[in-house]
C-alpha cells in the first residue's frame, strides 16, 4: 500500500509534468501566431520586390563568401550548403551560380525517407545538374528523395513545366537506380565549410523560426564548430521575439535586405 508520502511525491510529479506540457503547448501556441503572420507579411512582398531584395541578399552573400577565407579539407573544394527556395523565400539562384563560378562544392537539404519526421541530409550538385532543373530534392524540397523511395512516391512527386524526369527509379519498387544516388552523393556535416539557413521569422537575438518541423534545429548542431552559418530573410520577416525551446538554435547573423 502506498503511503501518504509516497502518494504526495507522485502527485507532486504529476502536476510538474502537467504544468511542463503547459508551458510546451503555449510555447507551440506563440510560434504558431508568430509563424502565420510572418509568412502573411512575406506573401505580400510584391514579386518585383521579393525579386529586388532577394538579388540584394545574394550580391552580399556573395561578398560574405569571398571575404569569408574559407578553405576545402582533404584536397576538395571549399562545401557551401544551401537551399532550394520555395515559394515566396529569398531565392539564391545568383549567389549558387555564382558559388559554382568561384569553384565550391554546392550541397542541398534533401529529405531522408523512412526516417523521423524532418530528418535531413545534404547532397551534393554538380553545376550541370544543377542548372538542369531536374534534380528531384530541387525541384520539390519538401518531398523526401534517396534509395529507399519508391516508384510510387516518385509518380506522385510533382515537377515544373518542361522538367526531364530522369530520375524516375527503375520498375522495382523501393530501388533507386545507383547512378541516382552517386550521382547526389550525401556530403557530411564534417565537410560543410558555409552554410546558408532560411527562416519563416527571426528576431534581432538571433533566434530563428522554421516550418515548425525542426529539421534545422536537428542538423545544425551536426556542423563543425568553424563552420560559418548565417541565416537569410527578408527585412520585413523580423520580429520583435521569436518564442524558443531549449532544443531551438539561434543563428548569430542574418543577412537581410
Amino acid at each position: 500500500m502506498a503511503t501518504a508520502k509516497q502518494t504526495n511525491k507522485t502527485d507532486a510529479a504529476s502536476t510538474a509534468a502537467s504544468t511542463r506540457g503547459e508551458a510546451a503547448q503555449a510555447i507551440l501556441d506563440r510560434k504558431g501566431d508568430v509563424r502565420r503572420a510572418a509568412v502573411q507579411t512575406r506573401q505580400e512582398l510584391r514579386p518585383a520586390a521579393r525579386s529586388n531584395k532577394s538579388r540584394e541578399i545574394c550580391n552580399r552573400l556573395i561578398e560574405e563568401l569571398r571575404s569569408s577565407g574559407i578553405k576545402g579539407k582533404n584536397g576538395q573544394p571549399p562545401t557551401l550548403a544551401v537551399y532550394a527556395a520555395l515559394r515566396y523565400e529569398v531565392d539564391l539562384d545568383r549567389f549558387i551560380r555564382g558559388a559554382y563560378a568561384y569553384g565550391y562544392r554546392i550541397v542541398f537539404p534533401c529529405m531522408i525517407p523512412n526516417a523521423a519526421s524532418g530528418a535531413m541530409c545534404m547532397r551534393s550538385v554538380s553545376c550541370n545538374n544543377y542548372l538542369g532543373g531536374n534534380v528531384p530534392f530541387i525541384v520539390d524540397p519538401r518531398k523526401p528523395w534517396g534509395p529507399a523511395v519508391t516508384e510510387e512516391h516518385q509518380t506522385l512527386t510533382s515537377t515544373r513545366a518542361g522538367a526531364t524526369r530522369r530520375f524516375i527509379p527503375s520498375r522495382v519498387k523501393g530501388s533507386v537506380p545507383p547512378k541516382d544516388d552517386t550521382r547526389f552523393p550525401v556530403v557530411p556535416p564534417s565537410e560543410i565549410d558555409f552554410a546558408i539557413v532560411p527562416a519563416v521569422a527571426f528576431d534581432a537575438q538571433g533566434n530563428r523560426l522554421g516550418y515548425g518541423r525542426g529539421t534545422y534545429d536537428r542538423y545544425l548542431p551536426q556542423l563543425r564548430e568553424d563552420c560559418q552559418v548565417l541565416g537569410v530573410a527578408f527585412a520585413e520577416q523580423e520580429v520583435e521575439q521569436v518564442p524558443r525551446d531549449e532544443h531551438d538554435c539561434s543563428i548569430a547573423r542574418f543577412i537581410t535586405a
